[in-house]
């Protein structure tokens, strides 16, 4: 595409205010200028290489998937010595024969920021003040907020991601390479120069490294999951708690205990401390099912997908010398060599007699050897592995490697072998090598996970203080393009005693408060991920008092309910590189008091999360209400912002508000979200605003969204005086297996008097607890429709109030 010379510059030759050009005009592809190369990605993604000896790279690197877009418009020329390149979103000069890219030879023009002063990209590595996201490896063993590692995005408006050492991908992505050495100055980065449009910024991201995955429709219900020794009797009886007490379960991951019991003696010494009962098995690592509590593997992950669960199961990556499956791995390999740390190692597998062996997965067969021990077991029924790598010396190092990210990358391909659509379940961005929190490489590590992880944050203490970070972690990750964080919910080592520091040596105190319990539960249900979880902890509902236990299966039955917009936001966050849970400068880049608050957040655009991080029955929570109008979902009050307002929120609810005009999607009580669409959904607007949003269903798992078997459906609403409408319409895409032809709706218009008439498409409907029919709740101002089956195919329009 050659675009046409932008009008400014026309004006200016017109006048001889300018030299005419000295150098190309527009233009398609890199611009090479001497030892510099310049390849424009986006409007304000601009790939800046400096190589002396004039080799360039063109592969994918770990971190960079991309390295042309032949569609974006721009033009280059030398004026007064500058090579110039211009795009509809910034201007970059570099000083020709210069050398290398520095503060002083480069300069940029934020063309989408009005009089932002120009910038000077700094390849150091200084830390930048400005910036606003951020990532840890973990919060293992962490009871108070921890610092983070720097994202993409800041408030200065630009950002400089040096890939320059990064290693090199094969084009399947399975073996890297490290740079070739270059005999005198190589740089290699990409400027991202969004000015306040972080929304934009994060949409180049998914440009430059690659998008994020769907999730499979069962991960955004309700997890559960604890290290104990369930026997396969013990998961039914549980199961059938949960169904009985009308709390939603869709997916079970099963910590290590399911793995064969190596030395029942030292199992027993372990369970002393431990809290675990006697007799049960404590081995960390093995590559074969405990059959004394899983008689059959097989029949029990059968019986689990018919319970609707989906199932993953705990790996540590290292294997006794002793293991049965050993003698396949050296055939592969040879021998493998004993953990350096052989203590923690030797422990962890629950069988001191003996080495515990250790991969390195730099080396390809190593690799295959490693997810072939995977293999048979899963052929029983596993849906995801769940890799906790924390305390054997596996490894992946190598210069210019980021560890977590290369096998994170090679367990979302395991999964994909397997027919899954799970991405990885890890850690993310380091290594276990890399120090206290994972850092190495540069810290490029975390923005190459979009692709392939879920982010498993691990063993938490229960403290006030923690739980507030978590959501602040949650909102930090979000902004360096990972949209899938998940927390131990409830925390995984519970409360210390006082003077305790937060190892996880032994077990604390496994009940929470009652407050602290129930303030976990209603973060987990806003986040993109809810997973309960715990060290041989209470974490189910019914483990506490009667109030806390009717609180906490109310919030974990209304994140069941919220799996249909969960879902959709898990499509928006694979389409354009937002995450699932916003920071507020997202929306508001203008508002200092965006930044202000690091705990608060949009669940999507249109829902306002304030998280609860404080004891008592109620608690008070300062919030910053957005400018426009929004409504507490649980109150009901209408606030309008911008203001800062002090909330009393009693347990029995919590801060979160829609605004007006927003539409939300949700599902009735079910037992277990269904895979594919839902029937009958529920459709809630708050009056005062038009507004739209949308609708994405798929068959819920599989592939067949990446080659457009999905519909989209968009909804609307609009207020005028005391006329209201909400319009479904006829979906749009190729459509799926499974698609509904008829769906009944149940719509909520919230903040309206009561109406004189409804409609349901060109037919009025009675006053009546029917379908079709309508209600109208005086105390909560909203009226309900309930449409009965309609054409899912066409549009639908409900009408309240309207002449």
């Amino acid at each position: 595409m050659q675009p046409n010379p932008l009008p400014w510059r026309q004006a200016l030759l017109a006048a001889g205010l300018v030299a005419a050009c000295h150098g190309e005009g527009p233009t398609e592809g890199p611009i090479v200028d001497g030892h510099a190369r310049f390849t424009v990605l986006t409007p304000t993604l601009i790939r800046m290489e400096y190589a002396e000896d004039d080799v360039f790279e063109d592969h994918a690197t770990q971190t960079v998937g991309v390295r042309s877009a032949p569609d974006v418009p721009f033009t280059t020329e030398v004026v007064d010595g500058e090579r110039v390149v211009r795009t509809d979103g910034l201007v970059l000069h570099y000083r020709r024969d210069s050398g290398p890219f520095t503060a002083e030879n480069v300069t940029v023009e934020l063309l989408r920021e009005p009089g932002a002063a120009d910038v000077h990209p700094d390849w150091s590595a200084d830390a930048d003040p400005d910036n606003l996201g951020g990532w840890r490896r973990s919060l293992d063993n962490k009871a108070v907020r921890q610092e983070l590692h720097p994202g993409l995005l800041s408030r200065r408006g630009w950002s400089l991601v040096d890939d320059s050492d990064t290693v090199l991908l094969s084009d399947d992505g399975t073996t890297f390479s490290q740079r070739p050495a270059h005999p005198g100055a190589y740089q290699d980065g990409t400027f991202f120069g969004y000015g306040h449009d972080y929304r934009g910024a994060l949409g180049d991201l998914r440009v430059l490294t690659g998008a994020a995955p769907l999730l499979p429709k069962k991960a955004l219900g309700v997890w559960f999951s604890r290290y104990w020794s369930y026997s396969a009797d013990e998961w039914h009886d549980l199961v059938a708690s949960f169904r009985d007490g009308g709390v939603p379960l869709d997916v079970i991951s099963v910590d290590t205990d399911w793995k064969e019991m190596r030395n029942a003696a030292f199992c027993d010494l372990v369970n002393r401390f431990s809290g675990a009962r006697p007799g049960d098995p404590c081995s960390w690592n093995g590559w074969a099912w405990n059959t004394d509590l899983y008689p059959d593997p097989a029949a029990f992950l059968s019986w689990a997908h018919g319970e609707g669960l989906d199932v993953g199961l705990n790996i540590h990556p290292s294997i006794n010398e002793v293991d049965p499956f050993y003698a396949d791995v050296q055939t592969s390999t040879g021998p493998l060599l004993p953990d350096a740390a052989v203590p923690s190692c030797s422990l962890l597998q629950a069988d001191p007699g003996h080495g515990c062996m250790v991969f390195d997965w730099t080396q390809p067969a190593q690799v295959e050897a490693y997810f072939a021990l995977h293999r048979p077991i899963a052929a029983a029924g596993v849906d995801f592995w769940w890799l906790d790598w924390c305390c054997d010396g596996s490894s992946a190092i190598a210069p210019g490697l980021a560890a977590d990210p290369w096998i994170n990358a090679a367990y979302a391909r395991e999964h994909r072998q397997m027919g899954s659509r799970w991405p990885a379940f890890s850690r993310i961005g380091g290594s276990y090598q890399g120090g206290s929190d994972g850092a190495d490489h540069g810290l490029l590590g975390a923005l190459a996970e979009r692709r392939s992880t879920l982010h498993f944050t691990a063993d938490t203490c229960a403290t006030w203080e923690i739980l507030g970070f978590t959501a602040e972690l949650t909102v930090a990750e979000g902004a360096v393009g990972l949209p899938y964080v998940s927390h131990d919910i409830g925390s995984f080592n519970g409360p210390r005693a006082p003077g305790e520091v937060c190892d996880g040596s032994s077990i604390r105190a496994p009940h929470l408060p009652d407050d602290l319990y129930v303030r976990w539960v209603q973060l987990g249900t806003f986040q993109p991920l809810d997973r309960l979880h715990s060290n041989h902890g209470d974490r189910l509902p019914w483990d506490y008092a009667p109030a806390a236990d009717a609180i906490a299966r109310d919030f974990l039955r209304l994140r069941s309910a919220l799996v249909p917009h969960l879902y959709t936001l898990s499509r928006e966050a694979h389409d354009t590189g937002l995450p699932m849970a916003r920071a507020l400068f997202l929306q508001w880049p203008d508002e200092d008091e965006a930044y202000a608050h690091p705990t608060e957040f949009t669940l999507g655009d249109d829902l306002l999360v304030a998280t609860v991080a404080a004891a008592g029955d109620p608690a008070t929570v300062d919030v910053w209400i957005p400018p426009g109008v929004w409504f507490d979902l649980f109150s009901g009050d209408r606030l309008e912002g911008p203001a800062v307002v002090s909330r009393s929120v009693p347990l029995s609810a919590y801060p979160v508000f829609a605004r007006a005009g927003s539409l939300l999607v949700t599902q009735p009580d079910v037992v277990t979200s269904a895979v594919g669409p839902q029937d009958a959904l529920i459709l809630t607007t708050w009056a005062g605003a038009d507004g739209a949003a949308s609708l994405y269903e798929d068959e819920g798992r599989g592939f067949g969204y990446e080659t457009g078997a999905s519909a989209t459906t968009t909804l609307h609403a609009a207020s005028a005086d005391a006329c209201h409408t909400v319009t479904v319409d006829a979906p749009t895409g190729d459509g799926f297996p499974g698609a509904l032809a008829t769906r009944s709706w149940e719509v909520r218009v919230v903040d309206v008097d009561a109406p004189d008439a409804v409609r349901v498409g060109a037919g009025e409907v009675p006053a009546a607890d029917t379908a079709p029919g309508w209600s109208y709740d005086a105390d909560q101002r909203t009226v309900t429709v309930r449409t009965g089956p309609v054409d899912a195919t066409q549009a639908t329009t409900v009408s309240v109030g309207c002449p």
